[in-house]
């Protein structure tokens, strides 16, 4: 098949001919011959129509010369191969084979009419009969078919010579010339195609109306493109330059946590092993696992992740704290900030620690030692004891109504500072408001090591007190005792159970320490309770 649309156009055009007239032919020689082999048989019927008249004349006289006359009429007709006219029983005239058939083979068929009298129609006088020969038939309808299928070839084929010019001149060539146009036209330059002289309003040239429409608007989509891409490389300069510049470490990972691309920021937070091909699991040991984690979850579930992590610092000062936060990017890519929180942690420690303690003592306040037991007896440390002692003071109001509250204060901070001399850095010391205090003794399990504690605590505290003035404070301390052990206990169960073994010491005379009974094995004991536990104790 040609490759130019001419070509295979004219082609396509002549073949779809050929094999059209080839069909139409075959089907018209087919019909052709079966009506010419019709017409002649009539013809031969209308032979005879025309001389029975005169046969009859010559039968009814048994006439043989007239009887020869017509039939070498009928034998001049190529189809008729033999004429025989009889007259009664009588053959006036049997001719032989017919000179224009004579060598023919093939069959041969016998029309027979019988002659009635000319001048009675009823009486038959006499009967003609032809012998009419296929073969002359079929060569005759063969010719005549093969001259009207010639005929009907040649107009086919000039039909189809006329319609590939037409269709040449006025499709395929316009459509050729814009082709051969275009493949010279050079987009930015400007140019378009020409538009054909007359084919304005039919389907070429609003095909080339079209075109030169769409290279207008692919220029100008090519400008904005050039426009937006020379727009996108200073946008991206200028981003490259923030992520240069800025104090969070940016980098990109793979789905294995490899850093492929990172800043100069991520490298000043973790150290100069902080480069392209490192493991970030492994940059931020030892939470590596917890690391690699988190990228998991983050790749498989499409949403970002983040978490906080305290790590030695690369300069071997101290530790710091980052704050890691992964987001998938498409593909197998994801994206990594990693951000100093050191002092933004130490300022939230040193507000958290500020609102956990008692500006007067310095001690632990209400909040922050109710913390600091919930956290100790929370299920994961069940298994360590402690003693937890609440102490009130005896008779601090009578010297806070008496020397004023710049006394009590003085007091306040003596107290802390016993309790502070008597106590392990381990152990956690609490003011839980006015004149109460709390201390829990990690370790602590026997009664015995706990009365030595808290009778070193009352010993202190019933020290004079230098509160001012020459003047000096005379003070003591009731103390109850309860244990924390493995059994789950909350930790209001724990400090009413103290609170009432220390109502109980200040019941039996102050200046004493008692220990509640151990909290019942299934239910926290009542209050009912807790006051018949401290009393026996």
């Amino acid at each position: 098949m040609p490759r130019s649309v001419v070509a295979r156009t004219s082609f396509s055009i002549l073949l779809l001919a050929v094999i059209m007239g080839m069909l139409f032919s075959a089907i018209a020689s087919w019909r052709v011959r079966a009506a010419e082999q019709d017409r002649l048989v009539a013809r031969v019927h209308e032979l005879l129509a025309t001389v029975e008249n005169t046969v009859s004349i010559a039968c009814f006289l048994n006439d043989a010369t007239l009887a020869k006359e017509i039939a070498g009429g009928l034998l001049k007709n190529r189809i008729v191969a033999g004429v025989t006219v009889t007259a009664g029983t009588t053959i006036l005239y049997a001719s032989a084979a017919s000179p224009f058939v004579a060598g023919r083979s093939g069959e041969h068929d016998d029309v027979s009419n019988p002659i009635y009298s000319p001048f009675a129609p009823n009486v038959e006088v006499g009967r003609i009969s032809l012998r009419i020969s296929h073969a002359e038939i079929e060569a005759q309808a063969a010719a005549n078919a093969r001259y009207t299928v010639g005929v009907l070839s040649l107009q086919m084929s000039i039909v189809a010579a006329a319609v590939a010019l037409l269709v040449y001149l006025l499709v395929t060539r316009p459509i050729k010339g814009i082709s051969d146009e275009l493949h010279r036209l050079e987009i930015r330059s400007g140019m378009r195609l020409t538009l054909p002289s007359g084919r304005r309003k039919d389907e070429i040239g609003q095909l080339v109306v079209d075109v030169n429409v769409l290279m207008a608007r692919l220029t100008d989509a090519l400008d904005a493109e050039r426009d937006l891409r020379r727009a996108q490389e200073i946008s991206e300069r200028r981003l490259q330059l923030v992520v240069d510049k800025a104090d969070t470490g940016i980098l990109v990972l793979d789905e294995q946590g490899a850093v492929q691309s990172c800043n100069p920021a991520f490298v000043r937070i973790l150290g100069p092993a902080a480069q392209p091909g490192a493991r970030l699991s492994e940059l931020l040991a030892p939470h590596g696992p917890a690391v690699a984690t988190l990228i998991v979850e983050s790749y498989a579930s499409g949403e970002p992740r983040d978490v906080d992590l305290e790590l030695e610092s690369s300069s071997g000062r101290g530790t710091i704290w980052v704050e890691l936060s992964v987001n998938p990017l498409g593909g197998e890519l994801m994206q990594a900030l990693v951000n100093d929180i050191t002092e933004r942690k130490r300022a939230e420690s040193a507000a958290h620690e500020l609102a956990s303690r008692d500006t007067l003592t310095g001690l632990l306040n209400r909040r922050g030692f109710d913390a600091a037991l919930a956290q100790f007896l929370a299920p994961s440390r069940r298994e360590v004891r402690a003693a937890l002692l609440l102490i009130d003071l005896d008779r601090f109001k009578a010297v806070n109504d008496t020397y004023g509250h710049e006394a009590g204060d003085r007091v306040l901070r003596e107290v802390a500072r016993v309790f502070e001399r008597t106590v392990r850095r381990s152990d956690t010391v609490g003011r839980l408001g006015g004149d109460e205090f709390a201390l829990l003794l990690h370790g602590v399990d026997c009664a015995e090591k706990a009365q030595e504690i808290a009778s070193t605590i009352i010993a202190g505290i019933s020290q004079p007190i230098d509160i001012g003035a020459g003047l000096k404070s005379h003070i003591g301390a009731s103390i109850g005792i309860a244990f924390a052990g493995p059994a789950p206990e909350s930790p209001e169960s724990l400090l009413r159970r103290a609170d009432g073994a220390m109502y109980a010491a200040k019941q039996a005379g102050r200046g004493h320490a008692c220990v509640a009974a151990p909290p019942a094995p299934s239910n926290p004991p009542t209050a009912s309770e807790d006051e018949s536990e401290s009393d026996a104790a």
